[in-house]
């Protein structure tokens, strides 16, 4: 129902530490509210709860958790498309679950005359008196009640309002405007009385682990080191390989250190190795998770976080392991595949064999079988390729290049987004076609 989450180990260790103060205090203050995880989290402990956050979406729980009226009204400029929800804002359960609704489709209003936001909007109005009586239950169903919440920043709420000796839990935003971007379609609908807060950029959050810290009880996660801190790091969580790891300081001496644990199965085809010869079949087999996560963990750049796929392939010639690629499902078209990943195994005696796994990830039986796995038509293809140069090799001539944008991975210059139709060859044309253009070992002349 809500969005967001903290992983389950790290909510295990924040109820593990707030249970030791038991006896020594009656109330908990968290900041930084957000979904309200810790609060629920919490909400068994026996603690009276504090909340507080800044946006609309998280103000809107706040509110209807401690009680409270929910100021919040369709914008004027927006009634020509919203004023159908006025009936179902009642100032408490009701107007929540519109804003719960609302933070899923609001983002594509205005984008009516595409094909798929049109459909999308159409659904959700057809069917809102259902989705909206759903949520009221829910919401109503709660066991989670809060003492009291503050629509305010977070550190002028601690200087303000939280006695200084009061047990303090936060988790602050990672990034400076993570929530605003990602509720922006909210606050552009919906009208509220919102506060003035300054950016919770790296200076704020100095003052904000100092305002924290600097009490008998406390609990603070990071995602990076403070040196200061290094005597009450706590605890470590990263439950996927190469995710971010988030540091838990705490005034609790209790460590933990959660690390993340992959599955792995066997694959028992052989793989294409140095001095072997490429056989004349090219060939797909679908892969089990576990299998694909095998072959990924040996042979895909280990400076790429990986992903979850929907689908994944392994490809053979002559039934030889030569790499093998994964599609996701859908996320906005729904007849655009993405490309979650695709590699060769290494090393063997062919420099191109990268495009021989694109050859086949583009061929019509991989979007035969990615059709069957997603029970969708699927017409195109995409991915996103991070690196150090303007264009990316491995892509180049087979997918187009459909724009280049700075990195948000600081590893990484560029994000390269390509794109492609799908099913352009059958696997014995694309093997062909790999064969004459780029079938060379290592060598060899071109």
């Amino acid at each position: 129902m809500f969005h967001g989450s903290i992983p389950a180990d790290l909510r295990a260790i924040i109820h593990e530490h707030a249970t030791t103060w038991r006896g020594q205090a009656e109330d908990i203050y968290v900041g930084c509210s957000g979904n309200f995880t810790i609060e629920r989290v919490l909400h068994d402990s026996g603690f009276r709860l504090h909340g507080c956050d800044v946006q609309l979406y998280s103000s809107a729980i706040g509110w209807y958790l401690a009680g409270q009226e929910l100021p919040i009204t369709i914008r004027p400029e927006s009634a020509y498309e919203l004023d159908w929800l006025d009936p179902y804002m009642d100032g408490r359960a009701g107007t929540l679950a519109v804003v719960l609704l609302g933070s899923r489709f609001f983002q594509w209003l205005g984008r009516g005359d595409h094909p798929y936001y049109g459909r999308m909007l159409a659904a959700y109005r057809q069917q809102f008196p259902q989705l909206h009586a759903k949520t009221v239950e829910k919401i109503e169903a709660l066991p989670l009640r809060l003492a009291s919440y503050a629509p305010m920043d977070v550190n002028q709420w601690l200087a303000d309002q939280v006695p200084t000796d009061a047990p303090v839990v936060a988790f602050p935003p990672f990034y400076a405007g993570d929530y605003e971007g990602q509720f922006a379609a909210l606050d552009k609908h919906l009208g509220w009385p919102a506060p003035e807060y300054p950016t919770l950029d790296d200076a704020a959050k100095q003052t904000l682990i100092e305002r924290i810290t600097d009490r008998p009880h406390w609990v603070l996660g990071l995602h990076f080191d403070v040196e200061e801190l290094r005597d009450h790091l706590r605890g470590q969580v990263q439950t996927a390989n190469r995710g971010l790891p988030i540091n838990v300081y705490a005034s609790v001496p209790r460590s933990r250190i959660v690390r993340p644990n992959q599955r792995l199965e066997p694959v028992r085809a052989p793989r294409l190795v140095p001095g072997r010869e490429l056989g004349g079949t090219l060939t797909l087999a679908p892969l089990t998770m576990g299998q694909f996560a095998t072959l990924r963990s040996q042979y895909m750049n280990h400076n790429i976080r990986p992903g979850a796929p929907t689908m994944a392939l392994a490809v053979l010639v002559d039934g030889v392991v030569v790499g093998a690629f994964a599609y996701s499902t859908p996320k906005y078209d729904p007849h655009n595949v993405y490309l979650l990943s695709d590699f060769p195994v290494a090393p063997t005696s062919y420099g191109r064999l990268a495009k021989l796994v694109l050859y086949a990830a583009l061929s019509t039986e991989a979007q035969f079988l990615a059709q069957r796995a997603m029970n969708t038509r699927l017409t195109r293809l995409n991915t996103t390729a991070f690196t150090q140069r303007p264009v990316s090799m491995k892509y180049r001539g087979l997918l187009r290049l459909n724009s280049r944008k700075d990195s948000t991975d600081p590893a990484y210059r560029y994000q390269l987004d390509y794109g492609s139709e799908l099913g352009r060859w059958s696997l014995a044309e694309g093997f062909a076609q790999w064969r004459s253009k780029h079938g060379q070992k290592e060598g060899e002349p071109r």
